[in-house]
């Protein structure tokens, strides 16, 4: 086997992935590891049983206890019927879905996978109030259809929704506020209800608090607008077979294409940095990667990974790859989840009285403000997606939710936080469906204090990637904005001032052809 590369990516997450076909599309010679025996890291799709051995092993109480370099979880498991054909199950460990426009969706198209991967656009979105869940407009029709919604206000909500999908940024309202709580620069520029208020920044600009800078909640609603329309009325569309884990398996299949080397399911024993002028063995290159039970190490002139996999001696020779300051993605702590398996799928109203039940998106979106549901948090929003047979996760007749909201109270586990919104869910279907397997977990982010900043150099070979946020709405974009940074660093570094004279058609993908939209790939 080969075994002197020019970059070797530890870790299949959906970065590391994206990052690895491009390389390979320009033609670096690329090794990709992964200590999992599984495609996707964090981002990874398992199986049923799959994912009961995963929260199994991560239900140990020292896992808490570890050093918080990279994501970590701390999970309660618990099963409460036998499930039957667990692998005809896909789930998702970061549940995701993708904007219609932006940097993720044109990487999908710009490196061919989405030749072989299938989507579906999304359902409605839905927000509780009241007790009850009611959809969330879609667009200008959907807003003058609204009999719910006072005329006065309607006028307000359109000239908000004008005002974010202009170029809002040189405007006297936005200026000097882009740190102002969210609902106050909505009460206090548009006078905009508490009721609609609450849908701009739970079910539009998908915020976790109300108070949320102004400056990140607008990028994300103009996002979202901008998306409405493309592929169908809702402005993202769902991945089949788990989402993020089979797209991050997709771009490794992308950059095997081209001539990667795939390892997986080998611990990584050693990786050292050489004196690239003192030995012959290794070609000149700057690492040696060792991994357990292999023949040999491999050699790099680059190395990239997240930063759980980087030695201590050599954490001062790293330089993290950080997202622009303007990204408007806010890194949360501590995040509840919970996964919940259903021996029906949920029903949920029409959009309107000419769309049959029968043709609704079996993949939807459920918001829960604060203080929505007794019980529950009086401070974050509870996001809930779901899936079904319809993207191919479950079998026929099953369906799978994901729950999601920061971790506010130390003090309640993850299943005491979430179960009442749960019961909720449940309560709304008649009949209600029975609970077939449930686990819920806390996942860990790392923090900026727990990272070493060395001082950077234009000779930096070795990068970090950060681990993605925990937005289910913008995080595949966020992984595409650090794919193309760590693509130009390794491109620059290996092909020196060459580099910038890469002929670019889309983004970062070399030699890709001209962007076609994927309708044909819609379900």
């Amino acid at each position: 086997m080969e075994n002197e590369f020019d970059v070797i990516i530890v870790g299949t997450g959906l970065t590391q992935s994206m990052t690895a076909a491009a390389l390979a599309k320009a033609g670096l010679k690329v090794a990709h590891v992964d200590p999992n025996a599984y495609y996707g890291g964090d981002e990874a799709a398992l199986t049923l049983d799959e994912l009961a051995t995963w929260a199994e092993r991560h239900s140990s109480p020292d896992i808490a206890d570890q050093v918080q370099r990279c994501t970590t979880y701390t999970a309660e498991y618990c099963s409460t019927l036998d499930v039957s054909h667990p692998k005809q199950y896909t789930i998702s460990l970061s549940p995701s879905v993708i904007p219609a426009v932006g940097p993720f969706i044109t990487s999908i198209i710009a490196s061919g996978i989405s030749r072989y991967c299938s989507f579906k656009l999304l359902g409605p979105v839905s927000i509780y109030h009241g007790g009850q869940f009611k959809n969330v407009p879609r667009g200008k029709e959907d807003v003058f259809r609204d009999q719910e919604i006072p005329l006065i206000e309607k006028r307000r909500l359109m000239r908000f929704l004008m005002f974010v999908a202009g170029d809002y940024e040189s405007s006297a309202e936005f200026q000097g506020k882009e740190d102002t709580p969210f609902q106050e620069f909505l009460r206090q520029t548009f006078s905009l209800s508490e009721d609609i208020s609450q849908s701009i920044i739970f079910a539009l600009a998908y915020c976790s608090y109300a108070d949320e800078p102004t400056a990140s909640a607008l990028s994300r609603v103009r996002s979202c607008l901008q998306s409405t329309g493309r592929y169908g009325p809702s402005p993202f569309i769902v991945a089949y077979y788990g989402g993020s884990g089979d797209l991050a398996q997709a771009f490794c299949r992308a950059a095997a294409v081209n001539g990667s080397v795939y390892v997986l399911g080998r611990r990584i024993a050693n990786i050292a940095s050489r004196d690239p002028s003192s030995e012959t063995t290794g070609g000149g290159r700057r690492y040696a990667l060792e991994l357990d039970d292999f023949p040999e190490p491999l050699y790099a002139s680059c190395l990239l990974s997240s930063q759980c996999h980087v030695p201590d001696h050599l954490r001062h020779h790293v330089a993290p790859i950080s997202p622009e300051p303007s990204s408007g993605y806010i890194r949360l702590r501590e995040v509840a989840r919970g996964i919940v398996v259903l021996d029906s799928p949920l029903s949920l109203p029409a959009e309107n009285d000419e769309e049959p039940q029968t043709t609704q998106s079996d993949s939807c979106i459920m918001v829960f403000p604060p203080g929505s549901v007794e019980g529950g948090s009086d401070m974050g929003a509870v996001h809930v997606l779901t899936a079904g047979p319809g993207t191919m996760c479950t079998p026929a007749g099953k369906c799978v939710i994901y729950l999601s909201t920061p971790l506010c109270d130390q003090k309640r586990s993850p299943k005491a936080l979430l179960e009442p919104y749960l019961a909720a869910i449940l309560s709304s279907v008649v009949p209600p469906p029975n609970i077939l397997f449930q686990t819920f977990y806390t996942q860990h982010f790392p923090t900026e204090t727990e990272r070493t900043v060395p001082v950077y150099s234009e000779e930096d070979t070795y990068w970090t990637v950060p681990v993605l946020p925990a937005d289910m709405s913008h995080a595949v974009d966020y992984a595409a904005q650090i794919a193309e940074k760590a693509f130009w660093k390794v491109t620059s570094s290996i092909r020196g001032s060459d580099a910038a004279s890469l002929e670019v058609s889309n983004g970062f993908w070399i030699g890709a052809v001209n962007e076609v939209d994927v309708d044909e790939d819609l379900d």
